[in-house]
C-alpha cells in the first residue's frame, strides 16, 4: 500500500474516534509499526495530529484550506511507480478519446499526464482529477455527478449518470488483485460506480501497483477476467505474469513492455 493511501485512511480514522494507536494501526494495515510511526511523523509535521505515548490524537485546531493532488514528500520509490504507471497509460490513450478515469491516487498521476493529449473527453468522478483538466483547455472535461465523499463522487445519482455515457476507454484504479479474491476496492460505493462503468465502456483497463498484486480490500468488484488490460509498474512478480498470460489479458509493466495477452 503506498504512504498516500495509508495517510488518507489514518485520517479517515482518526476523524471517527480522534484517537489511534501504533499497535492497532500495524495490524490494520499490515505493516510494521516502524513504518506506522513514519507515517505519523508526517502528520505531526502537517499539524493534523498531536503523538501520545504508542499512538496519536486529532489535532482539533488543524485546518488544510489546500488539499494537495501529490504530497511530494511521500516515498519516492511509490511516486516513481505511480509515474511509470502514468507514463504507459499515455501511450495506450490517443488523441480524440473518450475515457473515464476513476478516482486514485494513481488516477490522478494519469490525468497529469494526459493533460498533454489533445481533444480528448475525460469523464471523472475526482475532484482532484477535474483539477488537473481545468487547466488543459485542449481537453474536455465532464464530471459525474453525485454525493461528495474524500474528494470523489459516489452513490446512486453517480451509477444512474452511468448510463449516459458510452466509453472507448475505462481506467479503473483498484487497490487489489489477487487470484482468490479478483478485483478488490475499499469501499461499497466505489465498487458500485465501477460495475455500471464497466458496461458502458469498449475497453476496461485496470490500473494496480504491482505493490497491491496478492492483496484484497474489503468490498470485491468481480473477477479479475472484466479487465480487457491491466496496466502496473515494472516490479510485477512473474507469478501474477503467468497467471495474466493465462486468462488472455493484456499486461502491460511500463512503456516499452507489452508483457501478455
Amino acid at each position: 500500500m503506498f504512504a498516500i493511501e495509508r495517510i488518507k485512511i489514518i485520517k479517515n480514522y482518526l476523524e471517527k474516534d480522534k484517537h489511534v494507536s501504533v499497535a492497532m494501526l500495524s495490524n490494520m494495515l499490515n505493516v510494521t509499526e516502524v513504518t506506522i510511526r513514519r507515517d505519523l511523523e508526517k502528520l505531526e509535521r502537517e499539524g493534523y495530529i498531536k503523538r501520545t505515548h504508542g499512538g496519536a490524537v486529532i489535532n482539533e485546531d488543524y485546518q488544510n484550506d489546500q488539499p494537495l493532488l501529490i504530497d511530494a514528500s511521500d516515498d519516492d520509490t511509490d511516486v516513481l511507480q505511480m509515474q511509470e504507471i502514468a507514463d504507459t497509460v499515455f501511450h495506450l490513450v490517443s488523441d480524440n478519446d473518450i475515457i473515464m478515469l476513476t478516482d486514485g491516487v494513481t488516477n490522478r498521476f494519469i490525468a497529469k499526464r494526459l493533460t498533454q493529449k489533445n481533444n480528448l473527453t475525460v469523464l471523472t468522478n475526482d475532484l482532484m482529477i477535474a483539477l488537473e483538466f481545468s487547466n488543459s483547455p485542449g481537453n474536455n472535461l465532464i464530471l459525474l455527478g453525485g454525493n461528495l465523499e474524500d474528494y470523489a463522487l459516489y452513490g446512486q445519482l453517480s451509477i444512474n449518470n452511468m448510463q449516459n455515457f458510452s466509453l472507448n476507454h475505462l481506467i479503473v484504479e483498484v487497490d487489489g488483485i489477487s487470484k482468490n479474491f479478483g478485483i478488490t476496492v475499499s469501499s461499497i460505493n466505489k465498487a458500485s460506480l465501477i460495475q455500471q462503468a464497466c458496461k458502458t465502456a469498449r475497453t476496461v483497463s485496470i490500473v494496480c501497483p504491482a505493490s497491491h498484486f496478492g492483496e484484497k480490500s474489503f468490498y470485491r468488484v468481480g473477477d479479475i477476467s472484466i479487465a480487457d488490460k491491466v496496466i502496473t509498474d515494472s516490479t510485477l512478480e512473474d507469478t501474477y505474469k503467468d497467471y495474466l498470460f493465462d486468462l488472455n489479458i493484456q499486461l502491460y509493466t511500463s512503456v516499452d513492455i507489452y508483457e501478455a495477452g
